[in-house]
């Protein structure tokens, strides 16, 4: 009798699936409105009205509050874990890790530029001596950064691939990786 139970328990979990135990680690839940509207005033002043995946403006309508590393991956609430994002990469990355997001948007969403704009230089994903870019911001002619700074891009790169921290760089900064980099 005790060998039946313990069969019938062991396919129940086979139909389960086995998920592994993992200790010490603690889930996050997900941001209330309260904690939204408290960090969304920061989260604008340190990345502006922004997509942080595809750089295109956010209004109050589109902009959605994204989790930079996924909470079912081991991400936290923490500002330094959150980015602004519009509703369409947001949807489009899921609980994706920030590596495969890249490849996620550039295949799901033809991200075209209109054909008056300078052609950027690098794209998204490009490992560039500075680290990986992860995304790419233009001033086109007639707005006011392009007339105050001129017509340029600028890349938002992810120093150490370690951390979730980008830093900004102008195309003619940046370095692509050498053959002899490549070479381990």
């Amino acid at each position: 009798m005790k060998l039946k139970t313990f069969l019938a328990d062991m396919l129940a979990a086979l139909c389960r699936g086995f998920r592994p135990q993992q200790k010490n680690l603690r889930r996050h839940s997900r941001l209330s409105h309260h904690q939204k509207d408290r960090k969304r005033p920061h989260l604008i002043a340190k990345y502006g009205m922004r997509c942080f995946w595809c750089g295109c403006s956010l209004t109050r309508e589109t902009m959605t509050i994204d989790h930079y590393i996924p909470l079912s991956l081991g991400g936290n609430n923490k500002i330094k874990n959150l980015r602004l994002a519009c509703v369409r990469c947001n949807n489009f990355r899921g609980n994706s890790a920030p590596q495969e997001t890249l490849e996620i948007i550039t295949q799901r969403s033809n991200i075209s530029f209109p054909t008056y704009w300078k052609t950027p230089k690098y794209s998204l994903g490009q490992q560039m001596k500075q680290g990986q870019i992860v995304g790419v911001e233009y001033d086109p002619p007639g707005t006011k950064t392009a007339s105050d700074f001129g017509e340029k891009w600028t890349y938002w790169v992810l120093v150490n691939n370690d951390d979730i921290d980008t830093e900004s760089f102008a195309e003619q900064s940046l370095e692509p990786m050498s053959l002899e980099d490549l070479q381990i």
